[in-house]
């Protein structure tokens, strides 16, 4: 269970980072990610193979080089292998972590061991630069269950997010309003028709009467982020040459709650 101090922090501020995802299950999966890019490539790229002078080069040349060609190539491919990692056993041994649902569970107020609906599970897969899949500032309570009470789960899942590679941008304090953005009336719309929900970047914030400092959250490999329902967010911008941003993030329901609308949602 979390301590007065963290569940104070939460309180006060909207979310925590915490140290307490296995590294060793990170590392699992992606080595195997590594090998699912790499079966892919080979079928785009035909020739002389690339020879490695390590397992661990070899690794970080088709998460990052590798998946960036592959884009470029024909943007199915990372479509295919964002679609197919999800489904898979390694991923869903991240998503049902004990340490990440209890810790979800006590921010909750609930026993540490009971159930929790999750939906939205994924991991982002961010090229460098500004592209049409980049999040703008949403607050996810809008797009999810209604009257659903979640918390979102947010970290790096194969290297350290730096500032280059782009942190979780959010607006410190605004998990206690409700802010009108550009995309609220498109968000309003499109929950109506099941549509996707991505808030593209250029999303401005209406309520000029409200004031909000802008903070960018990064993290080391290891670390969780764990952040309120109503938290103003968007993605950060990967500004490297030639590295991959990958990004789990899911949300965590209590089920148990009274006002739950039993309904299958899923926006990613």
């Amino acid at each position: 269970m979390l301590n007065k101090k963290y569940l104070r922090s939460f309180k006060e501020n909207g979310y925590i980072k915490l140290r307490c995802i296995d590294i060793k299950k990170l590392k699992i999966m992606r080595q195997h990610f590594a090998i699912m890019i790499e079966i892919l490539f080979k079928k785009n790229f035909k020739g002389k193979p690339k020879k490695f002078k390590n397992n661990e080069r070899k690794i970080n040349f088709f998460l990052n080089e590798g998946m960036i060609k592959l884009e470029k190539k024909n943007h199915n491919n990372l479509s295919n292998l964002y679609n197919q990692i999800v489904k898979s056993t390694n991923f869903y041994n991240i998503v049902s972590d004990k340490k990440i649902t209890s810790i979800v569970n006590s921010l909750l107020k609930r026993k540490l061991n009971y159930n929790l609906y999750v939906n939205s599970s994924s991991i982002r897969m961010d090229i460098p630069g500004i592209t049409e899949y980049v999040y703008g500032w949403h607050q996810d309570n809008k797009s999810n269950i209604k009257n659903s009470n979640f918390i979102q789960v947010w970290m790096p899942v194969f290297s350290d997010i730096t500032s280059s590679l782009g942190g979780l941008h959010i607006l410190e304090q605004s998990f206690k309003y409700d802010i009108l953005t550009t995309h609220t009336k498109v968000e309003i719309e499109k929950l109506k028709k099941k549509q996707p929900l991505r808030a593209n970047y250029n999303v401005n914030i209406l309520d000029k009467k409200k004031k909000f400092n802008e903070k960018i959250i990064t993290c080391r490999l290891g670390e969780v982020v764990f952040f309120n329902k109503k938290l103003m967010h968007k993605s950060g911008i990967n500004k490297s040459k030639n590295q991959m941003r990958y990004i789990f993030s899911s949300f965590y329901h209590d089920i148990n709650n009274s006002k739950w609308a039993y309904k299958k949602l899923e926006h990613k």
